[in-house]
């Protein structure tokens, strides 16, 4: 089996998969597929919106829920959401929207919201805006990929090893980078 009729028949497990461990690279793997045409691009968009609505969802319930808990459990998790909330109640509805584009407050932002007990109707609204927006963004991005490929490097074009690898590698650089900086600064404090 070759990585095209995988990629054909697995492609929205695939998406919220992805989406549970790392999203942005997900979304532009996926974006990338579209352009491939192993999915139509508008049914990834719809779908990383929807999967990434619904995990800010749950994110927000369980700050709701169990906030105090999972900041005792989990350090990380405490100074995100500190970070976050001195500015939540000034910018509560951009804080919702913009929560998904920032690294480190992804998981945390949510949280910090539900915990700081934001209207659920308000914090629906704005995350599906928010999610709507960066989903489109993120598997346009992909999409733009697989065209630049196309484009510069036509006789690629159809190599997806070589592609989807790249994509990986820069996301899972991104993931590294982020660690090491995170580590740099517990070492600070």
């Amino acid at each position: 089996m070759d990585i095209g009729s995988l990629l054909q028949e697995h492609i929205y497990p695939a998406i919220v998969l992805g989406s549970l461990l790392e999203g942005e690279t997900t979304v532009v793997l996926a974006g990338y597929a579209a352009h491939q045409g192993y999915a139509p691009l508008w049914a990834v968009m719809a779908l990383t919106a929807g999967i990434n609505f619904l995990l800010d969802l749950a994110w927000f319930w369980l700050g709701r829920w169990r906030g105090p808990q999972l900041m005792a459990r989990f350090p990380a998790l405490r100074r995100g959401v500190e970070k976050l909330t001195p500015r939540l109640h000034q910018h509560r509805r951009k804080a919702i929207f913009m929560v998904r584009f920032l690294y480190g407050l992804r998981t945390a932002g949510p949280i910090a919201l539900g915990m700081a007990r934001v209207p659920v109707r308000e914090f629906m609204l704005f995350n599906a805006l928010g999610a709507v927006v960066w989903a489109v963004l993120f598997a346009a991005l992909g999409y733009a990929f697989g065209r630049v490929i196309a484009e510069f490097l036509g006789h690629l074009a159809h190599d997806e090893h070589l592609a989807a690898a790249a994509i990986v590698v820069a996301g899972l650089c991104a993931l590294l980078w982020r660690y090491l900086r995170n580590r740099a600064r517990a070492r600070t404090r």
